[in-house]
């Protein structure tokens, strides 16, 4: 069974057209939303009252924006997720401990690499994803990292309805260039990014597995290329995001 609804409910896809407008323009009025969607101002000024009376957008200066209520159910949905509640201490012990400038725990979801928990260790640098952020799998490498201890019927499955879309010159855009380097993560344990998602920025990861070797997600150490590939760091970056997983998997299935 498919996740595609049969029969769509048009009023909700409209709602989510509205909403993604205001996620990519941040702020705007009825007929900047009602141009960009290429619809009547009144069915878009319709849509917006509701929302803001549901306080899923608010209203200042004649101007709408996305509303903090999805911050509150964001955060619910996260805090229930088990492994969120397991790893949180020690990604904040590996951000300390590492000296590296980010930690970020994933999931999967939908074929999509989501990002739980991110911890900055180094605010002088700014990257452009943080609790939420959604990635192609084959862009990251705790992607990567999960997809190799996927089936491969699996990973057949995600490639078929995502595609290996490039975001960088760097990205791994072949599948068979992708199988290969899956096929060195299994052996090696961790998989890394290169410049793949983010010139310039190299990525560390691991997979986080249950007592059935199952999936739970993956846990990904980031910084700047230069400082990354140097070997003695490399070195100590993977020796402790495996300690980590190791003890992330130890208190999940202990539970």
């Amino acid at each position: 069974m498919t996740d595609d609804a049969n029969r769509p409910v048009k009023a909700l896809l409209t709602m989510d057209e509205v909403v993604n407008v205001l996620d990519n323009a941040g702020r705007m009025g009825v007929t900047e939303i009602a141009e960009r969607l290429d619809r009547p101002q009144s069915v878009v000024h319709d849509y917006l009252s509701t929302l803001t009376q549901l306080g899923y957008v608010v209203r200042t200066n004649g101007k709408y924006e996305l509303g903090l209520h999805y911050l509150e159910l964001g955060g619910r949905v996260r805090d229930r997720i088990p492994l969120y509640q397991v790893a949180r201490p020690e990604v904040q012990r590996l951000a300390e401990e590492s000296s590296s400038e980010s930690v970020t725990l994933c999931v999967e979801e939908r074929g999509m690499c989501v990002a739980l928990d991110v911890v900055q260790s180094n605010e002088s640098i700014t990257y452009d994803w943080s609790p939420g952020s959604y990635f192609h799998m084959h862009l990251s490498g705790a992607g990567k990292a999960m997809l190799a201890s996927y089936p491969e019927q699996r990973v057949e499955s995600i490639l078929d309805n995502h595609g290996l879309p490039a975001r960088t010159e760097k990205t791994i855009t072949e599948r068979a260039e992708l199988y290969e380097e899956l096929e060195e993560v299994r052996e090696r344990g961790v998989s890394f990014e290169r410049g793949e998602y983010n010139t310039g920025m190299h990525t560390i990861s691991a997979p986080i597995l249950d007592e059935e070797g199952k999936v739970l997600g993956g846990l990904s150490v980031s910084g700047p290329a230069h400082r990354m590939n140097e070997p003695d760091v490399e070195a100590e970056l993977e020796d402790k995001l495996l300690s980590s997983v190791n003890i992330i998997e130890l208190n999940y299935n202990a539970r």
